[in-house]
């Protein structure tokens, strides 16, 4: 409930609690009513007849306060009714305007949300140029899930009497339908591997490009 409704219904309580105080003094008035018209009929069963005033002051005296009573009633109602109806009007304004508010956040926040759907697609485009390399498709399925270093220390040691050229490697590592283009790039991998390989002493480099397990097979050659 609104803070601001509880004022309001705090005076309805009052007004509410005076009206209550009306009900009683008019239930004194009635019980008073009461008691002088059991007088008078007392008197009749005595066979002592009042006076007509006497009997029209007794019957007519709660009249005034009686109609004074329903007024007060009516006007203490009709305002307990329009402040009521006034704090419910303001009360709703208020669901209305938190509801319009929850739902203008709602939008804000799916909006917000649908954003990253477009981000997504970047990942895409990294992985392509990054480990998962379009040449990396080409390699034997014998060698896919090991590292590619690995893969050519392997193919050196499988022959450590044997000398390789660059293009050796390339055809016992990867497939006969590379096109030109990833080709080039892999081999220039390759290249590399086998460079850092001879300068860290892991095999021996020769003239033209060959590598070998063998220091001897490669004076030789």
């Amino acid at each position: 409930m609104s803070i601001s409704v509880l004022p309001q219904l705090l005076e309805v309580d009052s007004e509410l609690s005076a009206q209550a105080s009306v009900l009683e003094a008019k239930l004194g008035e009635l019980q008073q009513k009461r008691q002088g018209i059991q007088a008078v009929i007392s008197m009749f069963e005595s066979g002592d007849v009042p006076a007509a005033a006497d009997i029209s002051a007794i019957a007519n005296a709660p009249t005034t306060t009686k109609t004074a009573t329903k007024k007060t009633t009516a006007g203490t109602k009709t305002t307990g009714k329009r402040k009521v109806s006034k704090s419910a009007t303001k009360s709703t304004a208020t669901k209305a305007s938190a509801t319009k508010s929850t739902s203008s956040k709602a939008t804000k926040t799916k909006t917000t949300r649908g954003r990253p759907a477009q981000v997504k697609k970047a990942p895409a485009s990294a992985k392509r140029s990054g480990k998962t390399a379009d040449w990396q498709r080409y390699i034997q399925t014998t060698y896919k899930k090991s590292p590619l270093p690995d893969v050519i220390v392997g193919v050196l040691q499988s022959q450590p009497n044997s000398v390789f050229k660059i293009v050796d490697v390339m055809n016992l590592v990867f497939k006969e339908d590379m096109p030109k283009s990833q080709f080039l790039k892999a081999r220039n991998r390759i290249s590399n591997i086998l460079s850092a390989g001879a300068r860290d002493g892991v095999w021996h480099r020769g003239g033209n490009g060959t590598y070998s397990m063998s220091e001897k097979a490669i004076k030789a050659g």
